[in-house]
């Protein structure tokens, strides 16, 4: 019997879902900066199909409303990209085009969620399971490279003799990948079982630990705390995730701003040896960052001084003597290190207002879908790793931290299909 035209389709989806899972880790591992395009193929199932556009667009603005949290929200990330354009003609070399940074992540990853909420049974059970061992696989895959120093990179040019960079690329694709450890955990229970579960999210901690990067470690076990406490009381996580998003928002830039670092900084000169002070210099650095960042942003009130400031102040922002550094540094490098302080900063009131209300009806949309408790868990310890990175190293502008959430995001979507199914 032929298959239709739609059955064909179909097909073909799957089999490109099924290519991609199996390139993730190789992703990761060769390019984190890759996952962005990665997910713009994986949208390509959505779009394809036409009820696709009739759910996502069709239902959403044929009444549309701001009492829906669906389309408050959805309305709320798109001024908050217009902002973003708007703020481009201020900016001082004009970046309008940075929009589209966090535009085409929202618009992409929506789609991949949709497609993984709207599976048959059978579908969801397999590309549920391809979506866990794509994570476990690149977890291994990670650990391996942080083991054997790159051997796979080190395959390819460049063969440069400092492998700084290829360090560097390692870690950011453990970081690409944790915050769907998460779904991918919980999938493991329902396929597995607990333990399993516990050695996925162990997996990543190895590996988050073999590559170097402190903030990886502390975002997973931050995350497992947020998915232990979910998993007991799993609706009142759900607020206090949102709450907290929220909170951060609003009072991270501004107790920023009081960071004592004279004091700071004299106690570490005159009480803490010199391999603790290089140990902790990076992060020592970032408390300097976020004052001097935050202060900053009162200048540029009421709108904010433009997106891609941060880059631009880079070449006339003081200078500061770090503790375990051998030379100054700046007060600012690219970017903040603090996604909350770099809104505050460069796109002032309008962007935190928008921000604010789509972290608020999130957690609404969220909370009027009746999850399950494992998907509420999933989704929480997901969105407290995506905190504790955002907080300390991550940047408005990096368009692969944006896919690593949507990935996420498809995550949890494909394990509420399973406890629907």
């Amino acid at each position: 019997m032929e298959l239709s035209w739609r059955d064909k389709r179909d097909k073909a989806s799957r089999r490109l879902f099924y290519g991609l899972f199996f390139l993730l880790p190789l992703t990761v591992v060769f390019g984190h900066r890759g996952l962005a395009p990665w997910l713009l193929l994986a949208s390509l199932p959505a779009f394809a199909r036409g009820d696709f556009w009739q759910a996502a667009f069709g239902k959403l603005f044929d009444n549309p409303s701001l009492k829906d949290p669906k389309f408050a929200g959805f309305t709320a990330i798109l001024f908050f990209c217009f902002w973003i354009f708007v703020s481009g003609f201020w900016s001082p070399k004009h970046q309008f085009d940075l929009a589209l940074y966090v535009l085409a992540p929202v618009l992409v990853g929506g789609s991949v969620t949709w497609y993984a909420l709207n599976l048959s049974r059978v579908w969801a059970w397999r590309l549920g399971r391809a979506f866990l061992l794509a994570i476990v696989g690149g977890m291994i895959v990670l650990a391996l490279e942080g083991v054997s120093g790159g051997a796979l990179r080190g395959l390819f040019p460049p063969h440069e003799p400092d492998r700084t960079r290829d360090t560097i690329a390692l870690a950011r694709g453990v970081t690409a990948l944790t915050p769907a450890l998460f779904p991918a955990a919980a999938i493991a229970v329902r396929l597995w079982s607990k333990p399993a579960a516990i050695l996925v999210l162990l997996l990543g901690l190895v590996a988050a630990a073999l590559n170097d990067v402190t903030a990886n470690v502390v975002a997973i076990l931050i995350g497992f705390g947020a998915t232990m406490v979910a998993l007991m009381a799993p609706r009142l996580s759900l607020r206090f995730a949102g709450w907290g998003a929220i909170a951060l928002l609003l009072g991270f830039p501004i107790a920023a701003s009081f960071i004592p670092i004279e004091t700071i900084y004299a106690f570490f000169n005159d009480q803490v040896s010199g391999e603790t002070q290089m140990a902790l210099a990076s992060m020592l650095h970032r408390l300097a960052i976020w004052k001097a960042t935050a202060i900053e942003s009162i200048s540029g009130m009421p709108f904010g001084h433009g997106a891609d400031y941060a880059r631009i102040w880079k070449e006339t922002a003081p200078m500061v003597a770090v503790p375990g550094m051998p030379t100054l540094v700046s007060v600012s490098p690219n970017h903040p290190h603090n996604v909350f302080i770099q809104v505050w900063l460069e796109l002032g009131v309008p962007g935190i207002a928008a921000l604010l209300l789509f972290f608020y009806y999130g957690l609404k949309t969220l909370l009027r879908a009746g999850l399950s408790k494992a998907v509420s868990a999933a989704a929480v310890g997901a969105f407290a790793a995506v905190l504790a990175s955002v907080i300390v190293e991550g940047s408005l502008w990096q368009v692969w931290r944006m896919a690593a959430m949507a990935l996420a995001a498809s995550g949890v979507a494909f394990l509420h299909s399973l406890e629907k199914r």
